[in-house]
């Protein structure tokens, strides 16, 4: 069989335990445990390859360096036998590294991750069936480095896999929601997001004496495995369940309070007014509003309401009024069309955002297309604005360039090591059509830093000098921007200048007390200045105003520097704990995880932390990681201190 052929048809299952098996002949065995364990490691490596020493360590940390070397070659000439008699040549070898071969199998994990994305519900479901289990359940292999990690990616793959089953429960209706609400808390019975989500599921379905009851089932179990009370928010929603009041008592049993549903922002699509006095643009704007509320749906962070009238704040035909209105109106001259729309806040009426569209009526569904795909990613980036209290500032520019800065933007809040890539990418075509274009250059900005701050960009000097002229370019054009302010004090910080990061982000603040990015960024500045008490009060303040949003991590990680300087390691291991589950890519994040594990003698969790920093990128060390891959204190006790936790937690010396 040419190997071509055996590559395609291979598989290794990570969930649930460990298999590997070729599509067409079933499950292949293999030789003791240690075999699979290095299949299983490489297949989660960036590069589905490691260096030999590692694997050694990894599996023979016991053992000294000339006996884990041997241990790992006759383990690999054992594996590589054993895949032979089935015709599988999937691991090869280079100088140091040890890998499986390119597009060699396909890993459910990794299928997994890449699912989880998905904005549609039964995409979404396609990627979590893949998990079929704890990952690599059962499978301990008594070698402390290899057992942490399994542990620590058990732990965070668990994570995720709850967090987008209750994306799902809010993605379908409120009866298929309670059933994976149900699920997760299964899998997961002491999760107090998990009985709020229910909670909220009920509520939506009608049945608040259920409701009621799993916020008491809620408190017991929270009271009894851990001895706490629920948290504020637990609290705030079984007090909206406990008062009733005359509105509330008039509505059906079904009705769902007024722009709240599940937590979530309502947008009320209305019918759009044909200005053309055509009646053939009759079908083009049902067309368009059709298109434009299935695109919204898809998107899990709100409620899409139809059949409303193009009144502000009109019910819908449920019963239901929208916290937003989205109308518009079309327009025609010729061949040439062109459709104004606008989205308004139906508590006080005012636009939150508007824009024009034109087109040809001979290209209709490819116009509709656009919109709607422009829609989307407008009414999601101006609702962030709109709940940090923020209005952009910096001229839009054109169609095309406004739409290549939102895209990029929707990448940029990924915040993944690819997803910052093309979002730099996207802004740097944007700016190429419009050289002079503010937002586009602020944007290319911090795109690029922070992809220098994910470790997606190498620390080259002309990415930081790029960043910090396009971010003063920014400012110039247009002073008063907070967030034009804030992508600048950045792109200082990258550069280890954090008394100027401090000027540009406290100018931000007073244009804009709400601006929860102004507080965040203050706190790490202040916390690597060494200003605790003054890091601690704008960390909390930004963590408050945020909300649970995108960058909620970065917040908090923001808190974790400076818990760290003031010395309040156990607070500090909280805080990173829970930056490096939210956002396991951010190696900074976890980089402070290790430290403060160190600081606070937890030897495992701190090697276990440092595995997962390394395991990503490999050459980091004390020479090359503060400065260079990440800030330094500005205080050299706070520095060493840092570092000397690193090297305690096994970070290789330069």
């Amino acid at each position: 069989m040419r190997n071509g052929e055996s590559i395609a048809a291979s598989k290794v299952s990570l969930f649930g335990g460990f298999q590997i098996e070729k599509e067409s002949g079933g499950p292949v065995w293999l030789t003791g445990k240690r075999g699979p364990a290095i299949l299983a490691y490489l297949a989660r490596c960036p590069g589905m390859a490691a260096p030999r020493e590692r694997l050694a360590d990894l599996l023979w940390g016991d053992s000294d360096s000339e006996h884990s070397r041997n241990s790992l070659r006759q383990t690999l000439s054992v594996l590589r036998r054993d895949l032979s008699r089935v015709g599988m040549d999937i691991i090869h070898s280079h100088k140091e590294l040890i890998g499986i071969r390119p597009g060699a199998v396909r890993v459910d994990v990794e299928e997994f991750e890449t699912g989880l994305s998905a904005r549609s519900a039964s995409e979404l479901e396609t990627a979590l069936a893949l998990y079929a289990g704890p990952f690599l359940d059962g499978y301990y292999l008594g070698s402390n480095a290899f057992d942490d990690w399994a542990a620590l990616e058990r732990e965070r793959l668990l994570g995720r896999a709850l967090e987008s089953m209750e994306k799902l429960a809010r993605l379908v209706d409120p009866e298929s929601g309670l059933a994976v609400a149900d699920r997760i808390l299964a899998m997961e019975p002491t999760r107090e997001e998990s009985y709020r989500l229910k909670m909220e599921l009920l509520i939506a379905c009608g049945q608040r004496d259920k409701a009621l009851r799993t916020f008491e089932a809620c408190r017991s179990v929270l009271k009894k495995e851990f001895g706490v009370d629920v948290g504020p928010e637990t609290r705030a929603l079984w007090q909206t369940l406990s008062v009733t009041d005359a509105s509330s008592a008039q509505q059906p049993a079904n009705m769902v309070p007024a722009g709240h549903r599940l937590g979530r922002p309502s947008i009320g699509v209305a019918d759009f007014v044909n200005l053309t006095g055509e009646r053939a643009d009759d079908f083009f704007a049902k067309g368009l509003v059709h298109d434009i509320t299935t695109a919204l749906s898809e998107v899990a962070d709100y409620i899409v309401l139809s059949g409303l009238t193009a009144v502000v704040g009109e019910a819908s035909s449920a019963g239901l009024r929208a916290r937003y209105t989205l109308n518009g109106s079309i327009q025609r001259s010729g061949d040439e069309l062109r459709v104004n729309i606008q989205l308004v806040d139906a508590a006080n009426g005012h636009n939150v955002w508007a824009q024009k569209f034109d087109g040809h009526s001979e290209n209709a569904l490819e116009f509709q297309d656009r919109i709607a795909q422009s829609v989307v990613l407008a009414v999601s980036l101006e609702l962030q604005l709109t709940n940090w209290k923020v209005r952009d500032k910096s001229p839009a520019g054109s169609p095309q360039v406004r739409r290549l800065v939102n895209e990029a933007l929707m990448k940029y809040f990924l915040m993944t090591r690819d997803s910052l890539l093309v979002s730099k990418e996207l802004a740097e075509k944007a700016l190429l059509i419009a050289p002079e274009n503010a937002r586009a250059k602020r944007t290319l900005s911090i795109a690029t830093t922070m992809g220098l701050a994910f470790g997606a960009l190498a620390g080259k000097r002309e990415h930081v000098d790029n960043a910090i002229r396009l971010a003063e370019d920014a400012v110039r054009t247009v002073p008063d921007d907070e967030i034009a302010r804030c992508i600048l004090s950045f792109a200082y910080l990258c550069d280890g200048r954090v008394d100027e990061a401090i000027v540009e982000c406290r100018h931000a603040v007073s244009l804009n007390p709400s601006y929860p990015s102004g507080h965040g960024d203050l706190g790490e500045l202040y916390g690597l200045r060494g200003q605790v008490s003054e890091a601690l009060r704008a960390a909390n303040e930004a963590i408050r105003l945020g909300a649970h949003d995108v960058i909620d991590f970065w917040r908090h990680h923001g808190l974790a520097v400076a818990l760290f300087a003031g010395g309040d390691d156990r607070r500090a291991l909280e805080v990173a704990r829970r930056v490096a589950r939210t956002k396991p890519g951010f190696v900074r994040g976890a980089l402070y995880w290790a430290a403060a594990a160190s600081a606070t003698g937890n030897k495992e969790e701190a090697s276990r932390a440092m595995h997962h920093c390394l395991s990503q990128f490999p050459h980091l060390n004390l020479g090359n990681v503060c400065p260079g891959f990440m800030p330094r204190y500005v205080r050299d006790d706070h520095h060493s201190r840092f570092l000397d936790m690193l090297s305690r937690a096994g970070l290789p010396g330069s």
